[in-house]
């Protein structure tokens, strides 16, 4: 039977190489982690995981580290989440464009794993976080994707220090809370996140917001039509081309959009992510929705630096050992 926490005594650890080891590990279905060797104290970490139902918690402490997931990792781990890291002491910062955004005590960081992401602490952090499914929120926080490396001060707002009250004293309950408590909790979680994302000057429907997130579920439903573009799309919605290119801009337009999400899919279907049996390139790329094959491999090459025909389960990105593959299999349950 899986458990319900994850404790892989990280910390218990007497040799540091090992804890180093055990921390990249149990992280990596959430990022890869780089341990900073140049840290001059001992690199100490420790990780526990809480599953709630529809949400996970995690507490975790590490000394200096860059953290970062890649867009093979996006690709191939598959899995649509909003992780959330609050931090409770030390320093942090997240990369946004070409500059770096400081974060400190009592920030949240909100994290679409859909999309990279790359930080660096200059401290030891002591963290609390949390994994949610993008379906849980609601239509008027609007498409959840647009807050990618936003950060939410305590001090910002009273929801904002709900909020952060909430996720340090659930960790205190969750040891003894039974199932019923737990599930109630996961309840409380969720909208006390989507009261704080949610604009205050928002309407109860968020129609713009709403229909950005019904063109992208459409785009995913219909990756092997190899008419699906800009036409289709405005005929499915009833749209003018302009409101679609706005929607797609910060994704370098619509058709690279598709293309991107399509090449995903083929990477997850290559390396077995998706399950069922060893499937040859050519029936990969008709069911992207290429028509060519050399299109194909020439795309994938240049997305994933690797030709489709040479990806096998070894390019899965993901934990090696136990407690890493428990904390991914919870994630693909959400």
């Amino acid at each position: 039977m899986e458990p319900d926490v994850i404790d892989p005594g990280i910390a218990r650890l007497d040799d540091e190489r090992l804890r180093r080891e055990a921390w990249i590990e149990t992280v990596s279905p959430i990022w890869t982690a780089t341990p900073d060797r140049s840290a001059p104290h001992p690199w100490q970490a420790s990780f526990r995981a809480w599953k709630l139902g529809g949400v996970h918690l995690y507490k975790t402490h590490s000394s200096p580290q860059t953290v970062e997931r890649t867009r093979s990792q996006v690709a191939t781990l598959a899995v649509d989440h909003v992780y959330l890291q609050q931090h409770v002491t030390g320093h942090s910062s997240v990369e946004v464009a070409s500059d770096e955004q400081a974060i400190t005590s009592g920030t949240i960081v909100l994290v679409d794993l859909a999309q990279p992401v790359f930080g660096r602490s200059t401290t030891s952090v002591d963290g609390i976080g949390l994994c949610i499914p993008r379906r849980l929120f609601d239509a008027r926080v609007g498409e959840i994707g647009r807050l990618h490396r936003s950060t939410f001060a305590r001090t910002g707002s009273p929801l904002n220090r709900l909020l952060s009250d909430h996720m340090r004293n659930m960790q205190d309950c969750l040891d003894t809370s039974d199932p019923a408590q737990k599930s109630l909790l996961s309840t409380a979680t969720v909208s006390l996140l989507n009261a704080m994302l949610t604009p205050s000057k928002d309407s109860a429907y968020n129609q713009p917001a709403v229909m950005g997130i019904e063109i992208r579920q459409f785009i995913e439903a219909n990756l092997g039509r190899a008419d699906l573009g800009i036409e289709m799309i405005c005929a499915r919605f009833g749209l003018s081309r302009t409101p679609v290119y706005e929607l797609f801009e910060a994704d370098g337009g619509v058709m690279t959009y598709v293309r991107n999400r399509r090449l995903a899919k083929a990477m997850r279907m290559l390396s077995g992510v998706e399950g069922g049996a060893a499937t040859r390139v050519s029936n990969v790329a008709y069911a992207c929705g290429y028509e060519n094959l050399k299109s194909f491999s020439k795309g994938f090459r240049a997305r994933y630096g690797v030709n489709p025909r040479d990806v096998d389960a070894d390019h899965r990105v993901g934990a090696r050992h136990e407690s890493g593959a428990v904390l991914l299999s919870w994630m693909k349950e959400l």
